[in-house]
């Protein structure tokens, strides 16, 4: 299937050659003016399915929301690079750079603006697109309203009655590597959708090699089990790092803060840190280091590197059990952009120390029913003997009768 002939002038624009099919039908689907939602692998080019038909209706204002500020400099950067039309509002703009953007805005000059969904709810904000010619909202890693909706931004879950209180109701474009198929009406009400086309891609990564951990100890101090959890990650690190780059997930600032001060020792200027309590200038430098490959391990907690193409990844380890299998299979997309092998490695431990993390979570959470069955499900993946791959893709609706022959559990299946 060929792309349509109105794409042409837009892949030029990008410097795109040719499209792959499983991105051809849902752009048609939206130049067709139907409401749309993805379900898409990381690294399948999600931002092509939305950015080139709104390149076609260049005249019109294409927004965009996302979860982090990363991937809205990310993605803004890259569309100015081809000479596009693109903007973005956030707190770190001074109130003379936000009046521009909103006077741009005004003008009809944007072809897209970028914004968490926070902004929305801002009444300047809303003054301002009430007066544009809409084409499209988008609302990138969608799996956001469910899954961080009812927690921590529940700016997410008011998406739908903004949209639906725009003076023209505009197409609506969601996309995400994590939506479960019982979810896509869930996502269709809360953004109040018109008969979406939902389309869903296969999810295999073959070139992830998925691995997991047991680091139960007798021991009962915290603090000796801890320090021995540092010492299997810098093993890991050292064991599995060739010359690429490594991402190290944590649940908590301390965990982060913590490993970024000991693998320092032993990896002198290599290792940059990402949360949300550090100092936006030392968090940018940071950020840019393991961007650009000056450094080349980070460690972060959860929302780190949603989106953000980093090419070369080839260890992402997890310190911690993640709280839900899609916050683990967000996180395990991060590795492998550029098609090499990467090991993801799930350390877990039976002592309890995780759970106590997750305990307090529960305690800040406004769902945490919710949380506890997401985080139940996670340790039946943890705890289960088949396939690691074959239980990702059942997780998501997907079947396939091939095991990945690579998992720690193919690799265990195979020894017997």
């Amino acid at each position: 299937m060929k792309p349509d002939y109105e794409l042409k002038p837009a892949m030029k624009k990008m410097q795109i050659q040719s499209l792959r099919k499983e991105q051809i039908k849902p752009i048609q689907s939206i130049l067709k003016g139907h409401d749309t939602i993805v379900s898409a692998p990381t690294s399948m080019g999600k931002s092509l399915i939305y950015q080139l038909p709104a390149l076609v209706h260049t005249h019109q204002l294409t927004l965009v929301i996302e979860p982090t500020l990363a991937l809205i400099y990310d993605q803004v950067k890259k569309l100015q690079d081809f000479g596009i039309s693109a903007d973005y509002l956030d707190h770190t703009r001074s109130k003379s750079q936000e009046m521009s953007v909103l006077a741009a805005l005004s003008k009809g000059s944007l072809t897209f603006l970028y914004v968490t969904p926070e902004r929305l709810q801002s009444t300047r904000f809303q003054a301002s697109l009430s007066m544009c010619d809409l084409y499209m909202v988008v609302i990138d890693e969608c799996h956001c309203i469910t899954e961080w909706g009812y927690t921590f931004r529940d700016a997410y879950l008011q998406i739908g009655q903004f949209i639906e209180e725009l003076p023209r109701k505009p197409m609506v474009f969601a996309c995400s590597a994590t939506i479960q198929e019982h979810t896509v009406e869930d996502l269709s009400d809360k953004l109040h959708l018109d008969a979406p086309k939902w389309f869903r891609c296969d999810l295999t990564r073959k070139n992830l090699i998925l691995m997991k951990k047991d680091l139960t100890m007798e021991d009962r101090s915290l603090e000796n089990r801890l320090y021995s959890r540092f010492k299997a990650v810098k093993k890991a690190v050292r064991k599995y790092q060739d010359t690429g780059s490594v991402v190290i997930y944590a649940s908590t600032i301390d965990y982060v803060d913590a490993l970024y001060d000991y693998l320092s020792e032993y990896f002198p200027g290599q290792v940059v840190g990402n949360h949300s309590k550090m100092k936006p200038h030392k968090k940018e430098k940071m950020l840019l280091d393991f961007l650009t490959g000056q450094r080349k391990i980070m460690v972060a907690t959860t929302a780190f590197g949603m989106g953000v193409d980093v090419p070369d990844i080839e260890l992402v380890l997890h310190f911690n059990v993640p709280l839900s299998m899609v916050d683990y299979v967000q996180q395990i997309g991060r590795g492998g952009r550029d098609g090499r092998k990467c090991r993801c490695v799930l350390f877990y431990e039976q002592n309890g120390d995780d759970q106590k993390i997750f305990a307090s979570f529960c305690k800040k959470s406004q769902n945490s029913k919710m949380l506890k069955q997401r985080y139940q499900e996670m340790q039946d993946f943890v705890h289960s003997t088949g396939c690691m791959q074959q239980d990702i893709l059942a997780y998501f609706g997907q079947a396939t009768e091939k095991t990945c022959q690579k998992c720690t559990n193919c690799a265990k299946e195979r020894r017997k």
